[in-house]
């Protein structure tokens, strides 16, 4: 607690100013502290904080709350060794997350992190660790994760000794935790032959930011996409989320499909392209037509191919694997070619500069 003096009129007035004694850190689930990168910049490892931010479980600053029974029973640790904590929360940033904690001489720290909330009993832990002794830091690592959900952590004090389950720490090395939920996560993007050569196409997001709808597109030649249904989005959430769609009448041969994924203020992002062959009879199948870089073959077997020109000129041998394959156009002139196979079917291309 700090006086403050002020001069009002001549008459010198004083009064208390209480100052924050544990920045960060919640009581609640709507308190619990969103991470912050800042936190841990200029952090030394130890015992010192300095150039990071010192967090601090005192019961001056805070105080046993209901939040603490909201955890389920740790993993690590012994459930009465633990001291009143403090609650952050954070959007992961990749599969994978680190938290590590650098106590005060005297406090022996401890972590929890969580999937699930924001109510009690929702909670499913994901990781925990206790350091071996005081002034030693813990690291707890976090696998599994999905990118731009909201996950939860506490960190408190775990000690057989009262005076060791409360003082101050740092988060120094903390890595993959997000403070904001990420842009539209699309985690999958499928087609596949369903119902007598119709295509089921199926996508799903691990999160949403502002998401509008999403427009399904389809192209008979990998290059022209048109617009064949709307799907609305989830607007803004965390929770994963699937989508379908049946194309009732896709052409014999290779189709293609896109998604076209639009926010709130209109702009989109697409996706990668998916296809769905209908069986014609034909061995390969060729995408994008124009192509100016790479030309994708879809093959139904292992065989020999020739790139030939317009000429009838073998410009070079390809061997084709069953599935996808690629080969480099972007040294060939603009004009007509063709991929042939040794059984003489042939399939042509256009290159475009």
């Amino acid at each position: 607690m700090k006086k403050l003096a002020v001069f009002i009129g001549g008459l010198l007035i004083t009064g208390n100013i209480y100052s924050q004694l544990c920045p960060g850190g919640g009581s609640t689930f709507s308190a619990a502290a969103l991470f912050d990168q800042t936190w841990t910049l200029g952090c030394s490892s130890g015992t010192s904080c300095t150039g990071g931010t010192t967090f601090d479980n005192r019961t001056t600053c805070e105080s046993t709350t209901t939040m603490d029974g909201c955890a389920p029973t740790s993993t690590c640790g012994t459930a009465s060794n633990n001291a009143s904590d403090l609650w952050f929360k954070f959007y992961a940033t990749a599969t994978t997350a680190t938290i590590r904690v650098n106590p005060s001489v005297s406090f022996i720290s401890a972590i929890q992190a969580f999937s699930g909330g924001p109510t009690c009993g929702s909670l499913i832990e994901i990781g925990c660790g206790v350091a071996t002794a005081v002034n030693s830091g813990i690291t707890v690592n976090l696998i599994g994760l999905t990118p731009g959900l909201l996950y939860y952590y506490r960190v408190y004090g775990s000690a057989a000794t009262p005076s060791q389950r409360t003082g101050t720490f740092c988060l120094c090395g903390s890595s993959g935790l997000g403070s904001s939920p990420l842009p539209v996560v699309l985690i999958s993007f499928k087609a596949a032959i369903v119902q007598k050569n119709k295509v089921q196409l199926t996508w799903s997001t691990a999160s949403e930011l502002n998401s509008k709808h999403f427009e399904l597109q389809y192209s008979a030649d990998g290059n022209n996409f048109t617009t064949i249904a709307i799907l609305a989005g989830k607007g803004t959430t965390s929770i994963p989320s699937d989508y379908s769609f049946i194309h009732t009448n896709p052409f014999a041969g290779m189709n293609y499909y896109r998604l076209k994924q639009v926010d709130l203020d209109d702009r989109y992002q697409y996706s990668e392209i998916v296809t769905a062959k209908i069986n014609d009879g034909s061995l390969i199948s060729l995408f994008p037509n124009p192509v100016k870089e790479k030309l994708v073959i879809e093959s139904s077997l292992n065989t020999d191919a020739f790139l030939v020109d317009e000429t009838g000129q073998s410009l070079q041998q390809i061997r084709l694997m069953t599935g996808r394959n690629e080969i480099s156009v972007s040294k060939l002139n603009s004009g007509v070619y063709f991929i042939r196979l040794a059984d003489n079917e042939i399939r042509k291309f256009n290159v475009m500069r």
